[in-house]
């Protein structure tokens, strides 16, 4: 035996293969070589007692029966890299993966998923391409892409584009988000005639493109135990054996109950679309929820306002003075209404944005507070709700309120910087840090009702007993997710603490701001945010910095940026095509 540990798994398959075969056509032999007459028949019929192995023909002749003469099918052994036979739970998944699968033969349905992400591991939300020469550009949107394709909710190879997706918000590189909203086409579960709740005609639901494949007929294999009834004897059917003991028999009563049990209809219910993704989805992104939709919504129209949250601590440095709070109320109490918002944004030509004015419903800070009531130390969260934002908008505000809170600048400065005759261009300034931003919610009026498991029906204006006896179609599995989301928080509350325990020591050692000095005199510091700071010996106020060009001369230049490289384009190609005209005038 010591021989086979040196072939490969393509080897050994292909030995055992022969030796069944070769065993296979051995037995055939045997059975045909049999004698023939009426006494070796019927002796022969006293030592094999199964009545099907030899047949009686008119003279008492025995002839080999059609099952012995026909060659002995043996399934495929499936074997894993160690040459060991795989499980049964793994011979299944290969069997499933060699399965035909036709998307257009399946229902689509039109849904809204909340997804939840840590936006430091990623480049951004939204797709990208790749560079040239250069690797897949990961983002939210490429994970949640080969997570919808691998659970084949989507048509492979067609896209985010394919499906009809849309998002609410796009969050850059660095930025969270715990209530993102996106809308696309996914295969449902669902018929109108199926018994399960109704699929009104303003519910976004399709029949599927083509007639489904034919479903193939299941193999049962009891040779060595294997396939099916891997818990029989073998060549005893499971209804023929009869029990060893009183314990056996009892143990197939209740297995028998049990089948009865589970052969009892249940309510026809849709995919669980957020068990399904978050179990192929990193722990990074989670889909919170789902909501049935109508043909006409999307996530990005159809939004009423986006509520982003910025968290900070109001203090940045150990002999710093902590962030004035009052004056940065004052100053971010400027931001409600419709203004124009092109001091605080990033400008890209590529946009051609000439309308920078933005609704602002609400602004204001409030302290972080967990479930009991209890706020967490000085950090505080800043919050600002509005119908739509420009790029990098949240940001630039925070960096000015913070400007505002360390005493650097009047609250006067938010309203200056909001009129463009004052300021018909941005100052340059820091920005605010990515890591304390989020999306944290996306409102709608009254058009999304979320669930968690597969019940498609209304589920928010259910009455609370009809809740009660709908849960587990509602919310099943909800319990082990929230366990499981409840673990990743511990554990990094766990790792903070972890790492403030240099700094707990430190004061251990040295006590705290008594004995502390400033290493350096006349040193000003102020916050960028994510625990970084500006360190500088003197400040320059904001209106007297250099400023950048106006939104209009950054869409002109973009647009003649454009137009010569166009005009460079068309050139090369005729200098191609002159070339290739000589080059056929020489042939």
């Amino acid at each position: 035996m010591a021989h086979l540990a040196s072939l490969s798994r393509e080897e050994l398959i292909s030995k055992i293969q022969f030796l069944e075969n070769a065993n296979a056509a051995k037995g055939i032999s045997n059975s045909q070589t049999r004698p023939t007459s009426g006494v070796a028949s019927s002796s022969n019929t006293k030592a094999n007692p199964d009545p099907d192995h030899t047949k009686l023909n008119n003279n008492g002749s025995s002839t080999p029966s059609s099952s012995a003469s026909r060659p002995v099918s043996t399934p495929t052994p499936m074997v894993d890299e160690n040459g060991k036979p795989l499980r049964k739970h793994a011979r299944k998944a290969i069997r499933k993966t060699e399965k035909p699968f036709n998307f257009n033969s399946y229902p689509t349905r039109h849904i809204a998923l909340m997804i939840s992400y840590y936006g430091w591991p990623y480049c951004g939300l939204a797709l990208q391409p790749p560079l040239p020469g250069m690797p897949d550009v990961q983002t939210v949107e490429s994970e949640l892409l080969k997570a919808l394709e691998k659970t084949k909710l989507i048509e492979s190879g067609k896209g985010l584009e394919g499906c009809g997706y849309s998002r609410c918000g796009r969050t850059d590189r660095g930025v969270s988000g715990e209530g993102q909203v996106v809308n696309l086409w996914v295969r449902s579960l669902r018929s109108p005639d199926d018994g399960g709740e109704a699929l009104p005609s303003e519910i976004g639901w399709r029949e599927a493109k083509e007639p489904p494949l034919p479903k193939a007929k299941a193999k049962t294999h009891t040779e060595n135990g294997e396939g099916e009834h891997e818990d029989e004897c073998e060549g005893e059917a499971p209804s023929t054996r009869q029990p060893k003991s009183m314990s056996e028999a009892k143990a197939r009563s209740e297995s028998k109950s049990k089948k009865e049990t589970a052969q009892t209809p249940s309510p026809v219910i849709e995919y669980p679309y957020p068990k399904l993704l978050n179990g192929v989805l990193p722990p990074s992104i989670r889909v919170l929820a789902w909501s049935p939709l109508s043909q006409e919504f999307d996530s990005r129209f159809s939004c009423v306002y986006r509520h982003y949250k910025y968290a900070f601590h109001l203090e940045s440095s150990p002999l710093g003075a902590p962030l004035d709070l009052r004056l940065m109320e004052e100053a971010a109490s400027h931001l409600i209404g419709e203004k124009d918002h092109r001091n605080f944004c990033k400008l890209d030509g590529s946009k051609q944005i000439n309308n920078h004015k933005r609704t602002i419903l609400k602004a204001y800070f409030e302290k972080e507070i967990d479930e009991d009531g209890h706020t967490h130390g000085k950090k505080m969260i800043f919050n600002l709700i509005g119908t739509a934002f420009l790029w990098h908008q949240v940001r630039h505000i925070i960096a000015v309120l913070f400007l505002v809170g360390s005493g650097l600048e009047d609250p006067t400065i938010v309203r200056d910087l909001l009129d463009v005759e004052k300021y018909p261009s941005k100052p340059t300034y820091n920005m605010g840090d990515a890591l304390p931003l989020t999306l944290h919610e996306c409102a709608y009026e009254g058009i999304l009702d979320w669930r968690f498991g597969g019940y498609d029906g209304p589920w928010k204006t259910l009455p609370g007993d009809q809740k009660e006896g709908l849960y587990r179609e509602a919310m099943g599995g909800r319990e082990g997710f929230e366990r499981s989301l409840m673990g990743l928080a511990q554990e990094a509350d766990l790792r903070a603490w972890q790492i403030n325990g240099s700094l707990r020591k430190l004061h251990q050692i040295y006590g705290e701001g008594e004995t502390l000095k400033k290493d350096k005199d006349n040193q000003i510091t102020y916050p960028l945010g994510g625990g970084e700071v500006s360190i500088s010996h003197q400040y320059t106020k904001l209106e007297k910095r250099h400023k950048g060009e106006t939104p209009e001369v950054v869409n002109e230049k973009w647009r003649v940026a454009k137009n010569l490289k166009l005009l460079k384009g068309d050139r090369e190609n005729e200098k191609g095509q002159t070339a290739n005209g000589e080059n056929a005038g020489d042939e």
